[in-house]
């Protein structure tokens, strides 16, 4: 192995690090703070990751997620964990803030993080922690606000960092933006360069030996479903069909029962192969004796659908099969290994729990809250919201989940459709309530949750570009001067 990859066997003086009692007092000051690390996996649904009980369409002896399931044993898994919203950007803020997107108020692609508005990358960047942030998608660009908090924040993929980019993003009502879209969506392999950049960022001064907070964004699961040949073929055996992977988020009705059973393979070929780059990433921290030093957290921001409501993708509906996201956190010494939480949380509740682990305050003033009451003894459901905003189809939604209880209300129309998951887990059946009905019964309860929430919401702060934002990205590297 060469010095890049293990720099401390050059000498008995770095060997003596691999010792447990030596390890922290190597070349640095002895330091108790836990490091963490934050991954979200874009468009990845629960029902197809293996700790959730899923079995590959046409490989039933293969897994999708063999890393997930290991950090499943080794430490807490959420059974049931919504996402605040079915498209990346408003989750992604969620995920970051611990606030559900009224409350943060990026509902749509024209605003951006509010000011005034905390994240987690800041919370640890004051309290001391080196800070870095690695992406891979358009609608994590800097321009959103995204870098705050972190000493370093790039992009994976080298189109997402230059000028134009970065003009695409801040432009309010410019179409650029589609065009990084379909260049990320054609982008058939992300993870191995973003998780290099952030391993590079470790590597750098071996800042892995301090405490550090990494946050990781992982696209490939996203559709086009283009994976490497060899696990295509390994989850769809002597297919010989049509299907590439592409045109998938296609609702014209072309794509009939075998195309969409394919593309579910390829689907599931995408997830193991974010899986076992992440395992190979995991194994670093493994090779340089901090992983049980490092709490180690995997969440999603939405999943997508495959036509179990007739839509393709996601960003269309607050069905389960986009808005039921994994999260699985492992924390040696803080989460007891294998278990199992069966509430009802939100994938905001991510960072104020990851805060507490850290030692550090949550926020007081979103919906967030640390989930460790949760694995100690009190595994009850908690009210999670949903929100869709969406102007060009006419969806303004918001979704109500406790316990199997669900209910999704019309903003527009004034109308609630009520599900409960246990004797419909397939939402075929919705119970439709409007006027005074929306006064008893869950809907009340749902209605009470949404003006809780609506007292909370900040003005949304809009995506405008200015000479702060430029000078910023000119820092950033993203931009000329």
């Amino acid at each position: 192995m060469g010095p890049a990859i293990f720099p401390f066997f050059h000498d008995m003086k770095s060997l003596l690090c691999l010792l447990p009692l030596a390890m922290l007092a190597c070349n640095r000051a002895e330091d108790d703070r836990v490091s963490v690390v934050l991954v979200s996996i874009d468009s990845l649904r629960a029902d197809f990751c293996s700790p959730y009980g899923h079995s590959p369409l046409f490989a039933p002896g293969e897994k999708t997620t063999p890393f997930l399931d290991r950090l499943a044993q080794e430490g807490v898994l959420f059974e049931s964990c919504s996402a605040a919203s079915p498209w990346t950007l408003p989750s992604h803020v969620s995920i970051l803030s611990g606030a559900s997107p009224p409350e943060h108020g990026v509902r749509a692609r024209r605003f951006r993080i509010p000011a005034d508005l905390g994240l987690i990358s800041e919370k640890f960047q004051d309290a001391g922690w080196a800070t870095g942030g690695f992406f891979s998608a358009p609608f994590l660009h800097p321009a959103w606000g995204f870098f705050r908090g972190f000493d370093v924040y790039l992009p994976g993929p080298p189109y997402l960092q230059g000028l134009e980019a970065a003009e695409a993003m801040v432009q309010r009502g410019s179409r650029k933006i589609q065009g990084f879209h379909e260049q990320a969506d054609s982008d058939r392999e992300t993870s191995p360069a973003t998780l290099g950049k952030a391993l590079e960022w470790l590597e750098e001064d071996e800042r892995w030996r301090d405490p550090f907070f990494l946050f990781i964004h992982l696209w490939d699961p996203h559709y086009d479903y283009q994976p490497p040949k060899d696990y295509a073929v390994r989850f769809h055996p002597g297919y010989e069909g049509p299907v590439d992977g592409t045109g998938f988020n296609d609702d014209t009705g072309k794509w009939g029962p075998e195309d969409l059973d394919h593309f579910k393979a390829l689907y599931e070929a995408e997830i193991r192969y974010t899986d076992d780059h992440l395992a190979s990433f995991f194994s670093r921290l493994e090779d340089w004796g901090i992983a049980n030093r490092v709490v180690f957290a995997v969440v999603s921001d939405h999943g997508d659908e495959f036509a179990e409501h007739g839509q393709l993708g996601h960003h269309k509906t607050l069905f389960e099969e986009v808005m039921h996201v994994p999260m699985v956190l492992r924390a040696p010494g803080m989460v007891p290994p294998g278990t199992r939480v069966s509430g009802t949380v939100s994938n905001y509740d991510l960072a104020p729990t990851l805060l507490d682990l850290a030692g550090l305050e949550p926020w007081t003033d979103r919906s967030g809250k640390s989930l460790r009451p949760l694995w100690k003894g009190a595994d009850a459901s908690r009210a999670t919201l949903m929100d869709l905003l969406h102007p060009g189809r006419g969806l303004d939604l918001h979704g109500w989940r406790f316990g199997p209880d669900k209910g999704v209300f019309d903003r527009r129309r004034g109308s609630m459709a009520l599900f409960n998951l246990d004797k419909d887990p397939g939402e075929h059946n919705p119970r439709m309530v409007s006027g005074e009905e929306l006064g008893r019964g869950p809907a009340a309860l749902a209605m009470a949750f949404f003006e809780e929430i609506a007292r909370r919401a900040r003005a949304a702060a809009a995506m405008e570009e200015s000479a702060e934002m430029t000078r910023i990205l000119e820092e950033l590297g993203y931009i000329g001067g």
